[in-house]
């Protein structure tokens, strides 16, 4: 992984305020740059927990850049006590409480990095990708963003209880009104149910989105599992191909 970079001060702004500075790290493509993922990892992890799994999945080798932005937020653990990094305060134990104005906060230095990172290849060649607390923010991020992106993955994603009041107008962007995703969840996931998953996938269905579907045996841990079904969706999304080895399951394409 190369060494951290920082977006200029400036870049779209929600809410009119100043933009923080977010740190993030990136792993560059081997040869020509086709295509970018931003990485938002979940609370109490950094950047190379994400990278861990860009490097298992060979996007580097398939030209596709790695961004891996750090959480700007401590809060303490409910574990542990200590300060642990996070978007937004959390608890782990309740994921349908959603820190709405904290959530919103994140966009603000996510917006800037994704438009410059849209700038270097273009929006339609970038994915958003997310893991647990990383992939609500990443789903709300990628629905309220201006530009047509390729695609938003999502695994273990929390279901805001009111994912309609996160949005302007109740509704998506309308450059993301059709943005395919891709959601994988562990059925044994005990901290964020299969159920929030599944619940997701039906609401982005009804409201015209492809959604592909992918259920794993494990639990909570970042994209666990994951082997074919994600570089197929990125194959398609971002007209790159990927390389893939077999899934443990069969995927399954819901709308």
């Amino acid at each position: 992984m190369s060494t951290a970079e920082r977006p200029p001060a400036g870049g779209p702004r929600e809410g009119g305020g100043p933009v923080r500075r977010l740190e993030h790290e990136v792993i560059e493509p081997a040869g020509p740059h086709r295509a970018t993922v931003v990485w938002l990892h979940g609370v109490g992890q950094g950047p190379a927990d994400l990278a861990a799994v860009a490097d298992r999945l060979g996007l580097a080798a398939a030209g596709v850049r790695g961004v891996f932005p750090r959480a700007p937020v401590e809060a303490p653990s409910l574990l542990t006590g200590l300060p642990v990094p996070c978007w937004f305060p959390q608890n782990l134990f309740t994921p349908d409480r959603i820190d709405a104005p904290g959530l919103l906060a994140a966009h603000g230095p996510l917006t800037a990095l994704l438009h410059q990172e849209t700038e270097r290849i273009g929006a339609g060649r970038t994915v958003v990708a997310g893991f647990s607390q990383g992939a609500t923010v990443a789903l709300t991020l990628s629905l309220r963003h201006a530009e047509p992106l390729a695609g938003t993955a999502l695994y273990a994603p929390y279901l805001p209880p009111d994912l309609t009041a996160l949005l302007p107008g109740g509704r998506p962007a309308a450059a993301n009104a059709r943005l395919p995703f891709w959601i994988g969840h562990g059925a044994r996931d005990w901290i964020v149910p299969e159920s929030n998953g599944a619940g997701l996938r039906d609401l982005l269905t009804s409201w015209g989105h492809p959604v592909t579907w992918q259920r794993y045996p494990g639990g909570h841990e970042a994209f666990a599992g994951v082997r074919a079904s994600l570089p197929r969706f990125l194959t398609e999304v971002l007209a790159t191909p990927i390389p893939q080895v077999p899934d443990p399951e069969p995927s399954t394409r819901a709308g």
